[in-house]
């Protein structure tokens, strides 16, 4: 198995949905009935070090901020409510005692934002540093946004600016230091995601959209991954998609442009969702304080391509995170 999605398909036909599990493999989190018409939406998402975040350049308190904010932001994506949080957390035994206080210090400031609570985890001893961070939310009976709903006529709509984090990532790599507004603006995302918890909800409330995914994995992946459980396709303006605008002498030490961030880097923790055209006239430029944006439309041909402003389509393959991808 090459990829990421072989294995997601190999467990969910390992593991089919049992009692209680109205949602199982395969979206941003599972979704199980409980009693009193709600149901409990379930994630988890684990954070190693070298992978998504490098010890030397990241600040302790901004990975524990991180651990907890991949996994609100998978309940924004089902738009539930999250309410509990088990952090595991494995680190050297020689990891000074401050450097782990700072972690949690971070997952502190977030859940409290959130009203989200620390109800337990676990912690070891390891080679590397690795966090795992399972949250527990809630949504009425019925009401998680799944993957799975998008229908050709849809439009396709993604929030906030795409490729920041992939931007601040590169220049910690690169070991770049910028006073450019833009790449302080990116560091910052990196350090200290938003999940678009508050948005999700209004939306929700506003428009209802028929399918909904966060950014973590890129736009041409996460746009995939609704395409695919949905059975349909996508044609995506280039001129309409919101990347970062990188400065042209620093984009050419990155060997990178704004938009091939914004497709392929993840990591935004923005919202990608789809609506049917009869409520997109009612859908605010800004909503809960985050500008959205129209980028494409839902088809029926199961092809997923990217439109240039010349009006030439190519395909849009699925080419950002996938930690089973050979280099």
């Amino acid at each position: 198995m090459t990829r990421e999605a072989d294995w997601i398909d190999f467990l969910r036909r390992r593991f089919p949905a049992g009692a209680g599990v109205h949602v199982g493999i395969g979206d941003d989190a599972a979704v199980l009935r409980a009693s009193g018409g709600r149901d409990l939406v379930v994630t988890t998402d684990l954070l190693i070090e070298g992978q998504h975040f490098l010890r030397r350049a990241h600040p302790p308190r901004a990975i524990g901020w991180k651990a907890l904010a991949r996994s609100l932001s998978d309940c924004a994506a089902m738009g539930a409510r999250p309410r509990w949080a088990l952090v595991a957390l494995a680190f050297p035994a020689a990891t000074p005692a401050n450097w782990v206080k700072e972690f949690f210090e971070g997952v502190g400031l977030l859940a409290r934002r959130f009203g989200v609570s620390l109800a337990g985890g676990d912690l070891a001893v390891a080679n590397q540093i690795v966090a795992d961070v399972q949250v527990i939310g809630e949504v009425s009976r019925g009401r998680a946004v799944l993957r799975s709903g998008a229908r050709p006529g849809d439009l396709i709509f993604v929030s906030g600016t795409l490729g920041l984090a992939g931007l601040g990532l590169a220049c910690l790599r690169g070991k770049i230091t910028s006073v450019e507004p833009v790449v302080k603006r990116a560091l910052l995302v990196e350090f200290f995601p938003q999940p678009r918890l508050k948005l999700a909800r209004a939306l929700r409330r506003d428009v209802a959209p028929t399918a909904m995914i966060d950014i973590s994995d890129g736009l041409s992946t996460d746009l995939n991954h609704i395409c695919e459980a949905s059975g349909v396709g996508a044609r995506v303006f280039q001129a309409s998609i919101p990347a970062v605008a990188v400065p042209s002498p620093l984009a050419r030490r990155l060997r990178t442009t704004g938009l091939q961030l914004a497709l392929n880097a993840g990591e935004d923790y923005e919202l990608l969702f789809t609506i049917p055209k009869v409520k997109a006239k009612r859908l605010p430029r800004r909503l809960a304080g985050v500008v959205l944006a129209p980028i494409g439309e839902i088809t029926r041909d199961r092809r997923v391509v990217l439109v240039d402003a010349a009006g030439r389509e190519r395909r849009l393959p699925p080419r950002g995170w996938d930690p089973f991808r050979r280099s």
